[in-house]
C-alpha cells in the first residue's frame, strides 16, 4: 500500500511539474513563432509584451493570455495604431483538446482594447492588413477521378462567455467627413455558439458616444445601452428577438420580430418603436441642447417613433419599410431665460413599398415653431432618390436673431442680432439641374438679412448692414450686400447662375459680381480663421506685432467657383504690405484666381499686374505667376514689407531713393503664402534715377583696400540693372555705377544664405597709369571678402604708358602714319623716340610709386610691380620702334619704285 501511495504521489508530482515547467520553458519560443508567423501574413506590425500559457490557472481548463498587444500600420499608415489591448485571455476546456467533438472555448476576455479604423479620402483603409496570397500554381491535367465524399470536419468552436471591458472605438472617414467614437464600451455575450439552437444573452453599454457627419455633430457624449435576448436557431440561421431594448440617453426603443439568413437572401419581419416619449428626452440627443444647462431645461410635448421592415433583402432589392416620426406641441424653456420656443410641430416619414432604393420616399410634411413672436415653417418631399431625385421644398418665416439670447443660453462672448426673412419655394428634378434645363424647375422667392451682428470670443465682429437676394430657376440676383468683419468692409452686387446645382450637388457656381471696399485687413481675417486642431500643435498666441503672419494654411480657391469680380478696393492689408487703389478684373475658375490688368498702389509707388494664384494642383503649396511693372516704388518700403527682398536683396535696407521695375515671376508658396525661394524663378529689370546707399560692408571694405573714401557712399543716377532669380540666387548682368567721379562696373549674385559673389571694375580718376582696378567681392553680405586683380592692373598700366608715350612723341595714335610722313627722318626719330620712351618710363615709374605710397601698402606694391614692368616694356618698345622704322622705310621705298 505504501508503495502504491509513493507511485501515485510521484506521478502527481511529475504531472504538476510538467504543467508548471513546460509552459515556462517553451513560452519564449512560442511567442517568437507567433510574432514571426503573424507578421509574415500581415501588412502591419504585430507585437505583444508577453504570452502566457497556463494549465493550472483555470484547471481543468487551459488558458492562453496575451498582454500588451499592438497592431501598427505601415506605409501610408505608418505609426497608426490600429488595434491595442492591455490583455486578451482565452480559456479552453483542456479535455476537449483530446476529443473529436471540437475545441470548447469557455471564455474570451478582452480588457481595455482600443480600435482605430481610418478611411482616407481616396478610399484606402488602415484595417486592410492581410497580405495578398500568392496565386496557386495550376496543376498539370490528370485523368478525372471520382471525388471522394467529403468527411465532416471534426473541428468545432464553442464559445460560452465573451466579454469586452473598457473598450475605445474610433472611426474616421475622410471621404465623407464622418467621425464616430465611443468609450468606454463594455459587452457581454453568453450562449453556446456550437449548439444547433441556443439563447444568446447580449448586454452592451457605452457611456460616451459621439457622431459627426459632414462636419455637423449629431450625437455628443450620448449614453447608449442594448439589452437583448435572442432565440438563435443557428442550424437554420434564424434569429428571433424578444424582450429587447435599445436606450439612447432617456429614449427607449423596443425591438421585436425575426431575421433569417439563407445564402445571399436576408428575410425579415421586424418592428421597433417608442410611444409618447417626452420632448425633453428628444432634446437630450441634440448636442447643442444636451451640453448647455440641460438640467435647467423644461420642455413640453411628445415624440412618437415607429419603424417596421417586412420582406427580403437581396442585392439591390429592399424589403418594404416605413419610418415615421412625429413631434406634437413641443416647447422648451431654460429656467434662467425669460422666453420659450413654442408650437414645435414635426411630421416626417421615410418609406419604401418593397423594391429598389429608387422607390424610397422622404417627406417632411410639417415643420414649424414660434420664437419671440416670429413664426418659421418648412416642408420637404423627395423621391426617385437613386435614378433622378425629384424634390419640392418650401421655407417661410421670420427669425429675430436678437431674441435667440432670450430662449437659448449663448456661449460666453457670443452676441447675436438682426432679422432674417425668407419666402422660398423650390421644385424640380435633379436631371434638369444637371443639364441646365432651368425652365423645367420651379424656383421663386426672396431672402433678406437686415442688421445682422455676430460677435464671437477672440474673433472680429461681423456685421451685415443688409443683404437682399431674389431667385429664379436660373439665377440668384444679389441686389444689395454690405458686410463688415472687424475693421474690414465689403459691398457687392451682381448675379449668380447655377446656384441650385451648387447648393444641392456642389456643382460650379458662375456669375459676375461688382465688389467695393474701403479697407480689407486680410491679416485680421486670416488670423481669425480656425486651424485644424488635430493636425496643428499648440503654439503661443500671436501678438499684434505678429499680425503680419498669415494663417497656418494657405488660402484655397474653390474649384467649383467660376466668378468674375470687378474690384474697386481702396486699401488692403496683407502681411506687412499695404496696397491701395486696387482696380481691375479678377476671375475665379477651376481653383485659380486670375488677375487681368490690375492696377494698384504698393511700396510707395504704382503697380500694374497680371497673373494667377492657383491651388488647383496642390492646395497646400499654391502656385503664383506674376507679370508686373512697378513705377516710383521706394527701396526702403519694399525691404520693410517683403521678406523675399530681405533674404535676396538685403542691400535694399540701406538704399534710399525710388525705383521702377519690370518683373516676370513664377514660384510656389508655402503654408504662410510666402514664396518658396527654392522654386522661385524670375527675371526683370530694375531702373532708378537716383540711388543713395551708404554703410554697406562690401563697399566699406572696397574703399579701405583702394584707399578711396568716395566708395563708402553711392549716389548714382540713371541706373539700369537686368537680373534673374533661380535656384535661390539673384544674379545681375554687368551694370555701371557712377560714384562721384569714380566709375564702377558691377555684376554677380546674392544667395539665400546671404553669400555674395560679385566682380567689380573700379575706374580711379587721377590714378596715373593705374586707372582701372579689378575687384572680386565674396564672403557674405555682412562679412565681405575683397581681393584685387593685381596682374590685370599691371598689364593695363603698361599698355596705358606705352600708348601715352607714342602719342606724345609722334603726335598720332598710329606710329605707321608718322613714319609715312617723315620717311627720310624715320631712323633718327625712331632711335630718339626709343631713348625718350625708356627715359619717360623710368620717370613715370618713380612718380607712380610716389603717388601710390599715399594710398597704402597694397597700392604701393602694385605700383612698384607696374613700374618695373613699364621700364622693361619701354625697352622692348624702343627696339620695336627701330625695327618698325626699317620696315616702313622698305615699304616707302617699294611704293616709290
Amino acid at each position: 500500500m505504501k508503495k502504491l501511495v509513493k507511485i501515485l504521489t510521484t506521478i502527481v508530482v511529475v504531472i504538476l511539474a510538467i504543467a508548471l515547467i513546460v509552459p515556462m520553458a517553451f513560452r519564449g519560443k512560442i511567442a517568437d513563432i507567433v510574432k514571426k508567423e503573424a507578421n509574415a501574413m500581415l501588412a502591419a506590425k504585430l507585437d505583444f509584451e508577453r504570452l502566457d500559457i497556463s494549465l493550472l490557472r483555470h484547471f481543468p481548463n487551459a488558458s492562453v493570455e496575451l498582454k500588451g498587444l499592438t497592431l501598427v500600420g505601415v506605409d501610408r499608415f505608418e505609426g497608426d495604431t490600429i488595434v491595442a489591448a492591455r490583455r486578451i485571455s482565452v480559456v479552453v476546456n483542456l479535455m476537449s483538446l483530446f476529443g473529436d467533438s471540437g475545441f470548447e472555448v469557455t471564455k474570451v476576455i478582452l480588457a481595455d482594447p482600443a480600435l482605430h479604423a481610418h478611411k482616407l479620402a481616396d478610399g484606402a483603409v488602415n484595417w486592410d492588413v492581410m497580405k495578398p496570397s500568392e496565386p496557386e500554381e495550376t496543376p498539370a491535367e490528370t485523368p478525372e477521378e471520382t471525388p471522394a465524399a467529403e468527411e465532416p470536419s471534426s473541428f468545432r468552436l464553442s464559445v460560452r462567455d465573451f466579454r469586452i471591458s473598457g473598450a475605445v472605438i474610433r472611426y474616421e472617414d475622410d471621404s465623407t467627413k464622418m467621425r464616430f467614437s465611443t468609450d468606454p464600451l463594455s459587452l457581454r455575450l453568453r450562449g453556446d455558439l456550437s449548439a444547433d439552437r441556443t439563447n444568446l444573452d447580449l448586454r452592451l453599454k457605452t457611456e460616451r458616444t459621439n457622431f459627426v457627419s459632414g462636419g455637423i455633430p449629431l450625437l455628443s457624449d450620448a449614453e447608449a445601452e442594448l439589452v437583448a435576448t435572442i432565440d438563435a436557431d443557428l442550424a437554420n440561421r434564424r434569429f428571433t428577438f424578444s424582450d429587447n431594448t435599445l436606450r439612447l440617453n432617456a429614449i427607449r426603443v423596443g425591438l421585436d420580430g425575426w431575421v433569417e439568413m439563407k445564402d445571399d437572401v436576408v428575410a425579415m419581419d421586424v418592428k421597433a418603436g417608442c410611444d409618447e416619449v417626452q420632448f425633453k428626452d428628444v432634446l437630450s440627443l441634440v448636442p447643442a441642447f444636451y451640453t448647455r444647462e440641460f438640467k435647467n431645461l423644461t420642455a413640453g410635448g411628445e415624440l412618437a417613433l415607429s419603424l417596421w421592415a417586412r420582406g427580403e433583402m437581396q442585392g439591390a432589392r429592399l424589403p418594404a419599410f416605413e419610418l415615421k416620426s412625429e413631434v406634437r406641441d413641443g416647447s422648451f424653456q431654460y429656467s434662467s431665460l425669460p422666453k420659450a420656443v413654442t408650437d414645435i410641430n414635426l411630421a416626417a416619414r421615410i418609406a419604401n413599398p418593397g423594391d429598389v432604393m429608387d422607390r424610397t420616399e422622404v417627406e417632411l410634411s410639417k415643420f414649424g415653431l414660434r420664437m419671440a413672436g416670429n413664426a418659421l415653417s418648412a416642408t420637404f418631399h423627395a423621391t426617385n432618390l437613386a435614378s433622378d431625385p425629384t424634390f419640392r421644398a418650401t421655407a417661410d418665416g421670420k427669425v429675430d436673431l436678437g431674441a435667440v439670447k432670450e430662449v437659448y443660453p449663448l456661449e460666453k462672448g457670443v452676441e447675436l442680432a438682426g432679422i432674417i426673412t425668407a419666402d422660398v419655394q423650390l421644385s424640380g428634378r435633379m436631371s434638369d439641374i444637371e443639364k441646365s434645363r432651368y425652365e423645367q424647375l420651379g424656383a421663386k422667392g426672396t431672402f433678406v438679412v437686415e442688421g445682422l451682428d455676430l460677435t464671437l470670443e477672440n474673433l472680429p465682429p461681423v456685421h451685415i448692414r443688409r443683404a437682399a437676394a431674389t431667385i429664379t430657376p436660373a439665377t440668384m440676383t444679389l441686389g444689395e450686400f454690405g458686410l463688415t468683419v472687424g475693421r474690414s468692409d465689403l459691398s457687392a452686387n451682381g448675379q449668380l447662375s447655377g446656384y441650385l446645382g451648387y447648393l444641392l450637388r456642389e456643382e460650379t457656381l458662375s456669375g459676375r459680381l461688382y465688389v467695393k471696399s474701403d479697407l480689407l485687413d486680410l491679416n485680421e481675417i486670416m488670423n481669425a480663421l480656425p486651424g485644424d486642431a488635430s493636425d496643428t500643435p499648440d503654439v503661443e498666441e500671436e501678438t499684434p506685432a505678429d499680425a503680419g503672419a498669415a494663417a497656418s494654411t494657405a488660402l484655397e480657391i474653390p474649384r467649383n467657383l467660376n466668378l468674375s469680380l470687378n474690384t474697386e478696393l481702396h486699401k488692403v492689408l496683407f502681411g506687412k504690405m499695404t496696397f491701395d487703389r486696387i482696380r481691375g478684373e479678377m476671375r475665379m475658375a477651376d481653383g485659380t484666381l486670375s488677375l487681368n490688368g490690375l492696377s494698384l498702389g504698393a511700396f510707395g509707388g504704382k503697380v500694374s499686374a497680371s497673373g494667377s494664384y492657383s491651388t488647383a494642383a496642390d492646395p497646400a503649396h499654391p502656385s503664383l505667376k506674376l507679370d508686373a511693372d512697378f513705377a516710383d516704388a521706394s527701396f526702403q518700403q519694399t525691404f520693410e514689407q517683403l521678406e523675399m527682398v530681405q533674404q535676396l536683396v538685403p542691400i535694399f535696407a540701406k538704399t534710399g531713393g525710388n525705383y521702377s521695375l519690370s518683373l516676370d515671376l513664377r514660384t510656389s508658396l508655402d503654408a504662410q503664402m510666402s514664396p518658396d525661394l527654392q522654386t522661385l524663378n524670375a527675371s526683370g529689370e530694375i531702373r532708378s534715377e537716383n540711388i543713395d546707399i551708404q554703410n554697406i560692408a562690401a563697399f566699406d571694405a572696397l574703399a579701405d583696400v583702394l584707399g578711396n573714401d568716395k566708395l563708402r557712399r553711392i549716389e548714382a543716377r540713371d541706373v539700369s540693372i537686368r537680373f534673374t532669380i533661380k535656384d535661390g540666387r539673384i544674379t545681375t548682368q554687368p551694370f555701371d555705377l557712377k560714384i562721384g567721379d569714380v566709375g564702377v562696373n558691377l555684376s554677380g549674385s546674392t544667395g539665400l544664405d546671404q553669400t555674395i559673389d560679385y566682380q567689380a571694375k573700379v575706374s580711379i580718376p587721377g590714378g596715373g597709369v593705374l586707372q582701372t582696378v579689378g575687384v572680386n567681392i565674396g564672403g557674405t553680405f555682412t562679412s565681405p571678402k575683397v581681393t584685387l586683380g593685381v596682374k590685370e592692373a599691371v598689364e593695363e598700366a603698361v599698355k596705358n604708358v606705352v600708348d601715352e608715350q607714342i602719342q606724345k612723341l609722334t603726335g598720332s595714335e598710329s606710329l605707321s602714319e608718322e613714319v609715312a610722313k617723315q620717311a627720310e627722318n624715320l631712323r633718327t626719330e625712331a632711335r630718339n623716340a626709343g631713348a625718350k620712351l625708356v627715359e619717360a618710363a623710368q620717370t613715370q615709374r618713380d612718380k607712380l610709386v610716389e603717388e601710390a605710397s599715399k594710398k597704402g601698402a597694397l597700392a604701393k606694391l602694385a605700383a612698384q610691380k607696374a613700374g618695373d614692368k613699364l621700364v622693361e616694356e619701354a625697352e622692348k618698345q624702343a627696339a620695336n620702334l627701330e625695327a618698325e622704322a626699317e620696315r616702313q622705310i622698305g615699304k616707302l621705298t617699294s611704293q616709290a619704285e
